[in-house]
């Protein structure tokens, strides 16, 4: 069957509109924006498998969430659209903010914004937050000490659950050995069909 041409260059993936990086609208900011500066250029793929993960194990219907390293925001985007989550989108680069605004607009959500370092986050910042979610963010060893203390952070505030989803790189691992030692957490492989073929690991923090 022969998409509409409204969807020219629009992906469907559990119902959240994603806009090709040769979309028109993608390409104008392009044109006209200063690019994002911490490969916050495409949608990567370990924000999906932590999609289809939260769709077996939702949480609450308008929990409190935050994305952190969210780039264009498509993680915090499908929990405020299947789950009514009140999202914060958090990202040490404001160039990616434009393309996250651009994604709630097509797909009729709100997503609160800010711009921090992962290790500049206070348990202020997350007090009252359920989830802390993140794909694909852990890809140079110098993130990991960053990261383990946006965990720390994430813990000392409450937040009952915190999912880090990456390919299985070695920093990423390198995180998972600290947070398995240091609070139990369990490192899960995850495998999908859709967008494309892909699999990971989830890093999930409990509490």
């Amino acid at each position: 069957m022969t998409a509409h041409p409204a969807l020219k260059d629009i992906s469907i993936v559990n119902d959240v509109l994603i806009l090709k990086k040769n979309h028109k609208i993608i390409r104008r900011m392009q044109r006209v924006l200063p690019g994002p500066e911490i490969h916050g250029y495409q949608v990567w793929g370990s924000s999906f498998l932590i999609m289809d993960y939260l769709l077996e194990n939702p949480p609450k219907k308008k929990a409190k969430i935050t994305e952190i390293g969210c780039g264009w925001g498509i993680l915090g985007i499908s929990c405020a659209q299947h789950f009514k989550a009140k999202v914060t989108a958090i990202d040490a680069d404001e160039h990616v903010f434009p393309y996250l605004d651009a994604h709630a607009m097509l797909n009729d959500v709100n997503i609160a914004t800010r711009i921090a370092r992962y290790e500049h986050l206070k348990p202020a910042d997350l007090k009252g937050h359920s989830l802390m979610l993140g794909g694909d963010i852990c890809f140079w060893d110098n993130l990991v000490k960053p990261l383990f203390s946006a965990i720390e952070a994430a813990r000392e505030a409450g937040v009952g659950t915190i999912i880090i989803a990456d390919p299985g790189r070695s920093p990423f691992h390198k995180l998972a050995k600290r947070c398995q030692k240091a609070f139990g957490a369990t490192l899960v492989t995850r495998e999908i069909s859709s967008p494309k073929k892909l699999s990971g690991e989830l890093l999930i923090i409990t509490q």
